[in-house]
C-alpha cells in the first residue's frame, strides 16, 4: 500500500470524494455498476480517479506544507473577513454569525432565526436538488418520536426531518467539520447527541489517492441538534477518524469510541478519555457492539482493514480495560458486528477477505459470515457461509452483484473481475424480533432467514423496479416500534441518500439463478426519502439563458436538470455517470452538450429526449483508475463560443467542436510539459478569442483561433492547477486566472493579453486566505467586483482584488466548484453557485 498523504477539509467544508464512474476497473478495485447511454456504451463506477483529481488540484505546490493545518488557518482567516450580501447589496456586521437558509415547501426559511426575515433576505436562494441524495453513513430514528429522523454523511453534515422524512433540513451549524461518520442519541435525554467525524475506512490507502476524509473529533449537542460544540479532548490525532460510537448501559455519561488509534472510553460525557485498546493495524478499530442485557458493559470491538482483523471482547468495559481476542480467522479483513436484540446471546460478524480466494475474485469480497450462540465468547464462533459456498449468490455479500452476474448468467460464462467493496461498504444487522433473520450489505442488500446460512437479494439497482435502492450501502436502522408484522419499517443509508422499506420481511430473490433475473422476484420494496435532502456534490453547472433552468454535473449522481417550475425536489437525471462540464446553446436552448469523466460526451438537440455520444474526431481516452495518468482530466473542461458556435474542449491537446460539438478537430500541438488543459475561457466581445490554462500552471491567450495552429507561447504565473479563466467583459486584454493548489497565490490578473501577470491575493487582514480557488466571475456592470468560488464558500472583492470579503450566501463555507453569471431577458443579473455537497444556489445581483 502507498503511504497516505493527509488531506482534510475543515470548517464546514464539504468532504470530497464519492464513488465515481470510470472506464476501466481492475481486479479488486472499485464498484462496477453497469450503466448505458442512448448509444449503448456501457460505463462503470469506481472511486479512484475522482479522488486523485481532487487531490491534484489542492495538494501544496511546494513541499513541507501540511494541508490540515493550511485548511485550519484558512478557516480562521475566512471567518475574520468582513462580510457582504449581494442579495441586498450591502455590508453586514463582521461579528454577526453567517446565516443558513433552506427550502421548506415553497418558502426559503432561516435555520437560525425563523422569526427574522433579514436572516433570509440577505442570503441566496437554494435551488436543490433535494431529491438526489448523497453518501450517507448514518440514519437514526429519534428514540421516542419516530417521525423525527436524523441522517448524516461525509458530504453534507447532519440533517433532520420532523415529518417522517417528507422534508429535511440541515442542522448543526456548530459542526466545524461535516465529514460525519457516526452518531448516537441518548435514549433517556434525546436532545443530547454525539457525532463522530472522519470517514476512517482507509480509502486513501486502499485507493492510493492520498485523500482521507479526515475529521476533527467528536461533537455534542444538548438542544436536539440545533447547535453543536466540539469536545475539546477529542481535538487530537487520536480522534481524526471516529468510526463508531456507543453509549454505556444505564449511564449515558459513559461513551465508547472506535477510532484509528484504538478503542476509547469517557466516563464524564466526553470531557476526558482513556484508551482501552491501542492498535496499529491499518484502519484501526472500525465497529463496536454492546450487549443490551447485562448490568455491566460487555463491549465488542472489531479492528483492522486490508490487514489481519481481530474481534475483541471487553467483559467489563465500564471500569476495566482488559480485552480478550474472540474472533481472528486467517485472512480476515474489515469485519462488521451485530448482536441480536431479541436474543443477545446470538451475535454475527461479516468479514471481508484479504486474499483472492476461489477464482481469484474475492479479495475484499466475502471471506465469511460467522455466528456465535454464546454471547460472542472465544471458541463459540461458527462459519455460516464463506466464499467456498457452492451457491454463488451466497458469496456475493460484499461484491457488486451486477458485475459478477455474467459469470453465472452468460451461457459461456465470463472472466471479468467483479467489483468488490468489503473494505468500504460492509454492514450487518439483525431483525429486532428474530435472531435468525439477518441483513448484510456491501453494494446491494441481502437477507438471510436461516441464521446466515443462505442469502437472498433484497435490493436491486434498477430504478424502474420497486426493489430499487441506490447502491453502496453503509447503514440500516429499524423503526422503534418494529414488530416484524404490522410494523416492518427499516431505513437504510447509502451513496444515494436515505431509503425506506415498509415490508422488510417480504420475499427476497434466492437460489443459483437469483442474480440472473434482473431483480424481478424481489418483493422487498424500497422508496427514496430524498426530498429536501440536499447533499449533492456538483463539479460544474450551466444556467439556461433565462435563469429558470439549470444543467449540472454531479459526482456519482449523473448530469441533472433542475428548474424553477419543478422546484428543489424536481431535479431529474439526464445523462448517467459522474456528471462533468455542460453547455446549453444560448438561442437553441434544447441543444445541450454534457459530459462524464475523461471527455466522454453526450449531445442532444431535443432537450434530452435523445442523447448521442459526441466523440467523433477526439483522441481515444487513455486513463487509469489507480493513478493520475490520462490524456484528459477526470473532469475535462469545455466551453461554448456563441460567436462561432464552436465548443472548445481540453485534454493534452485543444480540440475544436464545430456545430456545437457535433464533430471534433485537434488544434495545434500538445500542451507543454505533458500537461493537460484544465481551464478554458472565451471572449464575450471577440468571437474566436480564447484563453487556456493547464494543470501545471501554463496560460496562453490566442486570437482568431479559427485558423490558428496554436503555435503560441505560454506563461506560468505560478506552478499548480489553473482552475478557471475569465476575460474582462469590456477589455479582451484583461484576463483573470485562478489556481487551486495550496502554497501560492490563487488569483491573478493580466492587463497585457497574458504577457505578464500580477497576484491579486493581497495581504493582511483583508487579504485572500491561502485556500484553493475553483472559479472566478467578473461583474459586467462593475468590473471591480470579483466573485470567487473556493473550498470555503464564496469570497468577493469590491475593489478589483485589493481587498476581499466573505459573501453571505446562506450555505456558508461549502466547497463552491463553479460560479456562473447570466443576464436574463428581463435584464436581471443572476449569479449561480454549484457547490460540492450543498447543491445549487442563485442570487440576483443588486
Amino acid at each position: 500500500m502507498r503511504k497516505a498523504h493527509i488531506f482534510w477539509i475543515g470548517a464546514t467544508t464539504v468532504a470530497i470524494g464519492a464513488l465515481l464512474l470510470t472506464l476501466e476497473t481492475r481486479p479488486g478495485r472499485g464498484d462496477t455498476r453497469a450503466r448505458f447511454d442512448d448509444a449503448g456504451e456501457a460505463r462503470t463506477d469506481a472511486p479512484d480517479a475522482a479522488a486523485q483529481s481532487d487531490l491534484a488540484r489542492r495538494q501544496p505546490a511546494v513541499g513541507g506544507l501540511n494541508m490540515p493545518g493550511l485548511y485550519e488557518a484558512a478557516t480562521r482567516r475566512v471567518a475574520s473577513l468582513a462580510r457582504f450580501s449581494s442579495a441586498i447589496g450591502r455590508d453586514l456586521p463582521a461579528a454577526q454569525p453567517a446565516s443558513r437558509v433552506w427550502m421548506s415547501g415553497s418558502r426559503v426559511v432561516s435555520l437560525r432565526d425563523p422569526s427574522s426575515a433579514a436572516r433570509v433576505l440577505d442570503a441566496w436562494k437554494p435551488l436543490g436538488p433535494g431529491n438526489i441524495g448523497g453518501r450517507t453513513r448514518v440514519v437514526k430514528f429519534h428514540p421516542t418520536i419516530p417521525t423525527t429522523i436524523f441522517a448524516a454523511g461525509v458530504s453534507g453534515g447532519i440533517w433532520k426531518s420532523d415529518d417522517n422524512a417528507i422534508t429535511w433540513r440541515p442542522t448543526g451549524d456548530g459542526l466545524t467539520n461535516i465529514a460525519v461518520n457516526s452518531l448516537i442519541i441518548d435514549r433517556a435525554r434525546p436532545d443530547i447527541m454525539y457525532a463522530g467525524t472522519g470517514e476512517g475506512y482507509f480509502r486513501e490507502e486502499v485507493r492510493g489517492t492520498g485523500l482521507p476524509l479526515r475529521g476533527s473529533g467528536i461533537y455534542i449537542t444538548t438542544d436536539g441538534a440545533k447547535t453543536w460544540q466540539q469536545l475539546p479532548a477529542t481535538n487530537t490525532p487520536d480522534f481524526h477518524w471516529v468510526n463508531d460510537l456507543e453509549f454505556g448501559l444505564n449511564d449515558s455519561r459513559r461513551i465508547y469510541a472506535a477510532t484509528r488509534s484504538g478503542v476509547w472510553r469517557s466516563t464524564d460525557s466526553g470531557t476526558t478519555w482513556a484508551r482501552l485498546l491501542a492498535v496499529n493495524v491499518r484502519g484501526g478499530c472500525l465497529d463496536l457492539a454492546l450487549r443490551p442485557d447485562r448490568s455491566e458493559d460487555v463491549l465488542f470491538a472489531s479492528c483492522g482493514s486490508y490487514e489481519q482483523a481481530t474481534v475483541y471482547r471487553f467483559p467489563r468495559a465500564a471500569d476495566r480495560s482488559d480485552a480478550e481476542v474472540v474472533l481472528r480467522e486467517p485472512n480476515m479483513g474489515r469485519t462488521s458486528l451485530a448482536i441480536a436484540p431479541s436474543n443477545p446471546d446470538v451475535m454475527y460478524a461479516l468479514a471481508a477477505s484479504n486474499v483472492p480466494g476461489p477464482q481469484g475474485i474475492y479479495e475484499q469480497g466475502l471471506l465469511a459470515v460467522y455466528r456465535s450462540d454464546r454471547g460472542g465468547a472465544a471458541g463459540s464462533w461458527e462459519t455460516r457461509v464463506n466464499h467456498h459456498d457452492p451457491t454463488f449468490l451466497n458469496t456475493m455479500l460484499l461484491t457488486n452483484v451486477a458485475s459478477a452476474a455474467p459469470r453465472v448468467c452468460n451461457p459461456q460464462g465470463s472472466n471479468a473481475f467483479p467489483a468488490v467493496m468489503g473494505w468500504y461498504n460492509n454492514v450487518i444487522a439483525v431483525d429486532p424480533r428474530d435472531p435468525n433473520r439477518v441483513w448484510a450489505a456491501g453494494v446491494d442488500w441481502f437477507r438471510s432467514d436461516d441464521g446466515g446460512r443462505n442469502w437472498g437479494l433484497a435490493s436491486w439497482a434498477n430504478p424502474n423496479l420497486p426493489s430499487f435502492s441506490h447502491v453502496d450501502q453503509h447503514a440500516i436502522t429499524f423503526h422503534p416500534q418494529y414488530d416484524g408484522e404490522g410494523n416492518q419499517i427499516a431505513l437504510i443509508g447509502n451513496d444515494g441518500g436515505v431509503f425506506r422499506t415498509t415490508n422488510a420481511r417480504a420475499a427476497t430473490s434466492n437460489g443459483p439463478q437469483a442474480m440472473c433475473t434482473g431483480g424481478q422476484p424481489i418483493q422487498v420494496k424500497w422508496a427514496s426519502l430524498n426530498r429536501g435532502y440536499g447533499v449533492t456534490q456538483f463539479y460544474h453547472g450551466t444556467p439556461f439563458p433565462d435563469g429558470t433552468q439549470y444543467l449540472a454535473g454531479a459526482q456519482d449522481n449523473n448530469t441533472l436538470l433542475g428548474s424553477d417550475e419543478t422546484g428543489p425536489d424536481g431535479w431529474r437525471p439526464v445523462l448517467g455517470g459522474d456528471g462533468g462540464f455542460s453547455a446549453v446553446h444560448p438561442t437553441q436552448t434544447s441543444q445541450w452538450l454534457m459530459s462524464w469523466q475523461w471527455a466522454n460526451l453526450g449531445r442532444t438537440t431535443n432537450a434530452g429526449q435523445l442523447i448521442t455520444t459526441a466523440r467523433v474526431g477526439l483522441d481515444p481516452i487513455f486513463a487509469s483508475n489507480i493513478a493520475d495518468v490520462s490524456n484528459y482530466l477526470f473532469i475535462a473542461p469545455f466551453t461554448h463560443d456563441p460567436g462561432t458556435n464552436n465548443i472548445w474542449l481540453g485534454g493534452n491537446y485543444l480540440y475544436r467542436g464545430p456545430v456545437f460539438g457535433l464533430t471534433w478537430q485537434k488544434v495545434g500541438n500538445a500542451m507543454p510539459d505533458n500537461s493537460r488543459i484544465s481551464a478554458i475561457a472565451v471572449s464575450a466581445r471577440t468571437p474566436g478569442t480564447i484563453a487556456i490554462g493547464t494543470d501545471k500552471g501554463h496560460i496562453t491567450r490566442v486570437v482568431d483561433i479559427g485558423n490558428s495552429t496554436l503555435n503560441t507561447s505560454f506563461n506560468v504565473p505560478r506552478n499548480g492547477w489553473v482552475t478557471s479563466l475569465a476575460f474582462d467583459p469590456a477589455d479582451d486584454n484583461v484576463l483573470y486566472a485562478t489556481y487551486g493548489n495550496f502554497g501560492g497565490s490563487h488569483v491573478y490578473r493580466s492587463i497585457d493579453a497574458g504577457a505578464t501577470w500580477q497576484s491579486l491575493d493581497g495581504s493582511g487582514p483583508a487579504g485572500l486566505p491561502d485556500i484553493p480557488v475553483h472559479s472566478i466571475v467578473v461583474d459586467p456592470d462593475d468590473r471591480q467586483r470579483l466573485y470567487l468560488g473556493t473550498d470555503l464558500g464564496v469570497i468577493l472583492s469590491l475593489d478589483g482584488g485589493r481587498t476581499w470579503m466573505s459573501e453571505e450566501t446562506g450555505f456558508g463555507p461549502a466547497v463552491t466548484m463553479w460560479l456562473s453569471l447570466i443576464r436574463t431577458p428581463a435584464g436581471e443579473k443572476q449569479l449561480f453557485a454549484f457547490t460540492h455537497g450543498r447543491g445549487a444556489w442563485r442570487v440576483t445581483l443588486r
